[in-house]
C-alpha cells in the first residue's frame, strides 16, 4: 500500500499532467482512483481547523503570559523556550522509523523554528536594536538553520519560510542605511531581481537533478523566485533607479522576461512558468494601457476596448493551440 507521501506525489503529478493537457479528465480521475490519491475531504478539513485552532491558542497563551508579566524580556524568553520545546520533539517525530508522523512532525518543526525566530526578534528589540535592523539580523540567524532543517527532514513549510526570509533579508540590505519606499522592503529591486533569478535557476536544478531526493523543493524555489522576480521588475517599471534610466527600458525587459517564462514553460511542460509568464505579461500590458489611456478616455470606453482586446487575444491563442494539437495527429 502506498504511503501518504506517495499518494500526495501521485495526486500532484497527475494534476499537472491534466493541466498541461498530457492526459484527459477521464484518465486523470482513473489514475487518482486506482492509486489511492485522496482528495482533501471533510475529515482532513476538520483536522486542519483543529490544528489551526491549537496554533492560535498556543500563541494566545504565550501572549497572555507576556501581557501579565509586562516584560518584553519574559516574552522573548518564553518564545525561545517554546521554540526549543517544539523543535526537539519535532525532530524526534521526524526520525520515526515507521514514518507515522509525516504531517505533525513537519508542522511542529515549522512552528518551533518560527517561534524561536520571533523570540530572537523580540530579544533584539528588548536590548534596543532598531526595528529596521531586527529583520536583517534575525534573517542571518534563522535562514541557514531553517534551510538545513528543511533539507534534513524534507520540510517544504520550512523551506518556504527560509526563502521568504532570504528575499526580505536581501530587500532590507540597504535598509541598514535607509528606509525602503515600499512596504515589502525591496530597497534595491535590481539586486532583488538578480537574487530571484538565481533562486529560479536553483529550482530548475532541483527539478532536473534532485527531485528524487528533495521532493517538491523545486516548486518552492520556482514559485518564490518567480514571484519576487516579477515583483522586482514591476517596481522597476514604476520607479526606475536613477534619473538617467527610463521606465521604457524596464518595461521592455519585463515583457522579455515574461515571454521567456512562457517559452520555458512550453519547452519544459511546466505550467508554473507558463502561468507566471502569462500573468506577468498581462499585468505589464494592462499597466501600460492604464497609464496611457485612463486619463484620455471615458471609463466605459476604456474597459470596453480593453475587454475586446483581451477577447481577441484569447481567441487567437485558442485557435493557435488547436492547430498545434492537430499537427502531430
Amino acid at each position: 500500500m502506498a504511503t501518504e507521501n506517495v499518494r500526495e506525489r501521485i495526486a500532484h503529478d497527475v494534476g499537472l499532467w491534466l493541466t498541461d493537457g498530457l492526459i484527459s479528465k477521464d484518465t486523470h480521475d482513473l489514475l487518482r482512483e486506482r492509486y489511492g490519491a485522496k482528495s482533501f475531504g471533510l475529515a482532513k478539513a476538520v483536522k486542519s481547523l483543529g490544528v489551526a485552532g491549537g496554533i492560535v491558542a498556543f500563541f494566545g497563551i504565550l501572549g497572555l503570559i507576556g501581557a501579565i508579566s509586562g516584560s518584553q524580556g519574559v516574552i522573548a524568553g518564553l518564545l525561545i523556550v517554546a521554540g526549543a520545546c517544539l523543535t526537539v520533539p519535532a525532530i524526534y517525530l521526524s526520525n520515526d522509523k515507521l514514518g507515522r508522523y509525516p504531517a505533525s512532525s513537519k508542522v511542529l518543526l515549522f512552528l518551533g523554528v518560527v517561534t524561536a525566530t520571533l523570540g530572537i526578534g523580540v530579544a533584539l528589540n528588548t536590548v534596543g536594536v532598531h526595528d529596521d535592523k531586527i529583520f536583517f539580523v534575525t534573517g542571518i540567524v534563522s535562514i541557514f538553520p531553517a534551510t538545513i532543517l528543511a533539507y534534513r527532514f524534507k520540510n517544504t513549510f520550512l523551506l518556504y519560510m527560509a526563502l521568504i526570509a532570504f528575499f526580505h533579508w536581501v530587500g532590507s540590505w540597504t535598509d541598514m542605511w535607509g528606509r525602503s519606499t515600499y512596504e515589502l522592503a525591496v530597497d534595491d529591486p535590481r539586486l532583488m531581481a538578480l537574487a530571484a533569478f538565481a533562486v529560479v535557476i536553483l529550482g530548475v536544478f532541483h527539478e532536473r537533478n534532485l527531485r528524487e531526493q528533495t521532493g517538491r523543493f523545486y516548486q518552492a524555489y520556482e514559485v518564490m523566485g518567480l514571484i519576487y522576480l516579477n515583483l522586482s521588475l514591476l517596481i522597476l517599471t514604476i520607479d526606475p533607479p536613477g534619473h538617467y534610466q527610463e521606465p521604457v527600458l524596464w518595461i521592455g525587459l519585463w515583457f522579455i522576461a515574461a515571454i521567456l517564462q512562457i517559452v520555458a514553460g512550453a519547452l519544459q511542460h511546466n505550467s508554473l512558468f507558463t502561468g507566471f509568464g502569462v500573468t506577468a505579461f498581462a499585468i505589464n500590458a494592462y499597466t501600460r494601457y492604464y497609464e496611457t489611456f485612463w486619463n484620455r478616455m471615458h471609463a466605459g470606453v476604456f474597459f470596453l476596448l480593453g475587454g475586446l482586446a483581451l477577447f481577441v487575444v484569447g481567441a487567437v491563442c485558442e485557435v493557435a493551440l488547436r492547430r498545434s494539437r492537430r499537427r502531430p495527429a
